[in-house]
């Protein structure tokens, strides 16, 4: 499994982790985040075609700011997600890859189903409308600044980046 993905500065990713801290006993210790929003997760085993293909649409694309204001719940994956405004920028990436790789690409990028996100905490077994509560009283909207995509393959021990393209 290879995924797109948009990495956010270093400072939005901090303030990411600040809104995570406020999970605290009441849930499993979360990953540590590392900030960025999927584009796309591509599934079959033709990794290098598959980048280079994408990094073709991305050379040349200018960095862009997404706005982070709300914090959601996604029940499906029991997971507590920060999201983010989807400027066209994003739109047009994220589209222009499932024009072309759509029967490829997992359930939740391949098409309608994108919810674009950050994920702040997985755990089936907290109360997570409580949590997002918390999280939300403590969210003053903010920006992220995107210059950078990046190619990064799915591990059983977490993840590994394998390719990185900076966006002008």
């Amino acid at each position: 499994m290879l995924c797109v993905i948009a990495k956010l500065d270093g400072e939005a990713t901090e303030r990411l982790r600040s809104l995570q801290r406020l999970a605290g006993s009441r849930a499993r210790a979360p990953f540590p985040i590392y900030g960025h929003i999927t584009l796309a997760v591509y599934l079959p085993e033709d990794d290098e075609g598959f980048m280079r293909s994408c990094t073709g649409l991305i050379r040349g694309r200018r960095a862009f700011t997404v706005c982070y204001g709300k914090i959601d719940v996604l029940r499906e994956t029991s997971v507590i997600a920060a999201i983010p405004s989807v400027p066209e920028e994003m739109r047009d990436l994220h589209d222009r890859i499932v024009r072309d790789y759509a029967p490829s690409l997992d359930q939740w990028t391949g098409g309608e189903r994108w919810y674009p996100h950050t994920t702040l905490l997985h755990d089936p077994d907290a109360d997570l409308d409580a949590i997002r509560r918390d999280m939300e009283r403590e969210l003053r909207p903010f920006d992220a600044v995107i210059r950078r995509i990046e190619f990064s393959r799915v591990l059983d021990t977490g993840y590994a980046i394998i390719d990185t393209v900076d966006l002008e």
